[in-house]
C-alpha cells in the first residue's frame, strides 16, 4: 500500500474519535507522535494539546561536541528506556549551565556574564532575568582561569536554583538561588520585580536544598537544620526546627527538602569512596517533620509516593499516575563533578551516579537505564545531569 494511500486512510479517521485518543493519552510523547501520523492530524492538532497531559520526568544532560560548535542534549525517558539526541544549539547558549523543575523549564546561567534565564527546551521559549551576581567576579578570574577552572568556581558559588511555579501557566513565579562561598546564602527573583533579592542574614549559612511547601518556603542547611524563608518586604531566615537527632551511621553529604503530599520530607544522602576521586550513593534515610511538635519521625514507607533528587528542584510523584515509575523509590542524579584524568581525559566527571533508590528493601538499581551518554568522563559536558518535566 502506498504511504499517501495509508495517509489519506489515517485522514479519514472521525474527528470526534480522534478527540476522544487525543483526550485518553497522558504522555507528551505520545501526542507527538499521534500528531506525526499523517499531514491532516498536524493540522487538526495545535503543537500545546488543549488538556494536561503528565509526564514522568526525563534525564537531561547537556555537552558540546569536540569542536564547541553544537551543544547536544540528551533526554532519557524513564517511560520507555529511550534516549532522544537533540540539537540545542538554538536553545542553550555556549557556557551555560543549567537546573532542572517539575515545570518544564531549565533555569540557566550563563558562566560568561553570570546572567540567569528560563527557557523551555522543548518550545524555545525564554525569559531573560536580572543580573544577580557581580561581573566583576567573572572579570577578576576569567583572566587567569580556563573555562573548566571557572565552571567550577561557578559550582562553588551557585550551587543550585530553583523554579517555583510554571511561566507558562502563571506570570507568578519565584526563582530560588543557593549560593556557597558569595555573598549570601539564598536569593531569589519574584516575577513581576526588576532586581533579585539578597537574603543577606543567611550570608553565613550553607544551605543544601529549599522547597515550597504549603504556600511557605523552607529551606535546609549543611548540618540539617531548617529554616522557614520569609520573602517580604524585609527578606529573612528563621529557623524552626533542629536536625534529626543521631545519624543512623556517618554524616551525610548532601540534605534535600521535598514536598511529598501534605508531608515535608528531609532526605539524607550518603556516598562511599570509590577509588581515589569518585563518590558513589549507597544509602538514604528519609524523615518527616510534625510542624506542629517541630519534631522529626523517620519514614520507611512512602507508599505509592516517588522522589525525585538531584541537581534540580526537589519534588515527588505519585506512581498511581505514572505506571512506569517504581513506589516507594528515591529516583536520583549526581549533584558534582570532580576534576580527574580518568581514562586520561582531563575534564570533569559527571553523571556516574544515577540510580534508583527503594526505600522497602533498601537496594539501588544502578544505573538508570539509558542514563549516560558515552563517553560520560569528558571536559565537554556542561552542568551535571538534571530532572526536567518535559511540557509545551
Amino acid at each position: 500500500m502506498k504511504k499517501s494511500t495509508v495517509n489519506s486512510l489515517w485522514s479519514e479517521l472521525p474527528l470526534e474519535l480522534l478527540e476522544l485518543i487525543t483526550r485518553n493519552l497522558v504522555n507528551y510523547v505520545d501526542y507527538v507522535r499521534l500528531r506525526a501520523v499523517c499531514p491532516s492530524w498536524r493540522h487538526i492538532l495545535p503543537k500545546k494539546p488543549h488538556h494536561h497531559l503528565t509526564q514522568l520526568p526525563w534525564l537531561f544532560y547537556s555537552h558540546f561536541d569536540h569542536t564547541f560548535s553544537e551543544i547536544w542534549g540528551y533526554y532519557c525517558n524513564l517511560a520507555d528506556n529511550q534516549a532522544y539526541h537533540l540539537d540545542l544549539s538554538e536553545v542553550l547558549g555556549k557556557k551555560e549551565r543549567c537546573w532542572g523543575s517539575p515545570h518544564g523549564w531549565l533555569v540557566l546561567l550563563s558562566e560568561e556574564d553570570t546572567l540567569f534565564s528560563l527557557k523551555n527546551p522543548l518550545t524555545g521559549a525564554e525569559i531573560k532575568l536580572p543580573l544577580a551576581v557581580s561581573r566583576s567576579l567573572t572579570q577578576n578570574y576569567s583572566q587567569d582561569l580556563t573555562w573548566n577552572m571557572l565552571s567550577c568556581l561557578f559550582d562553588l558559588y551557585v550551587a543550585k536554583a530553583v523554579l517555583f511555579a510554571n511561566p507558562s501557566a502563571s506570570n507568578d513565579y519565584i526563582v530560588m538561588v543557593i549560593m556557597e562561598n558569595g555573598p549570601c546564602g539564598l536569593a531569589f527573583f519574584q516575577s513581576g520585580t526588576e532586581a533579585w533579592t539578597l537574603i543577606m542574614q543567611a550570608r553565613q549559612i550553607v544551605f543544601h536544598d529549599v522547597v515550597c511547601f504549603h504556600g511557605k518556603f523552607y529551606a535546609v542547611d549543611e548540618d540539617g537544620n531548617v529554616y522557614i524563608c520569609n520573602l517580604g518586604a524585609s527578606p529573612d531566615v528563621v529557623k524552626v526546627a533542629d536536625p534529626p537527632k543521631g545519624f543512623p551511621h556517618k554524616k551525610p553529604l548532601e540534605k534535600y527538602l521535598v514536598a511529598s503530599l501534605n508531608e515535608l520530607l528531609l532526605v539524607y544522602r550518603y556516598r562511599i569512596l570509590i577509588g581515589t576521586i569518585l563518590e558513589s550513593t549507597n544509602d538514604f534515610t528519609v524523615y518527616r517533620l510534625d510542624l506542629g511538635e517541630l519534631k522529626w519521625s523517620e519514614v520507611n514507607e512512602l507508599g505509592d509516593q516517588v522522589l525525585f533528587l538531584g541537581r534540580n528542584c526537589s519534588f515527588s510523584l505519585s506512581a498511581r499516575n505514572y505506571p512506569s515509575c517504581r513506589a516507594n523509590s528515591i529516583y536520583f542524579t549526581f549533584n558534582q563533578r570532580y576534576e580527574t584524568d580518568y581514562t586520561n581525559r582531563q575534564g570533569y566527571c559527571r553523571g556516574h551516579d544515577a540510580g534508583i533508590f527503594n526505600l522497602h528493601n533498601r537496594r539501588i538499581i544502578n544505573p538508570i537505564a539509558g542514563s549516560a551518554p558515552t563517553p560520560f568522563f569528558t571536559q565537554h559536558m556542561l552542568s551535571p545531569p538534571v530532572w526536567v518535566t518535559i511540557s509545551p
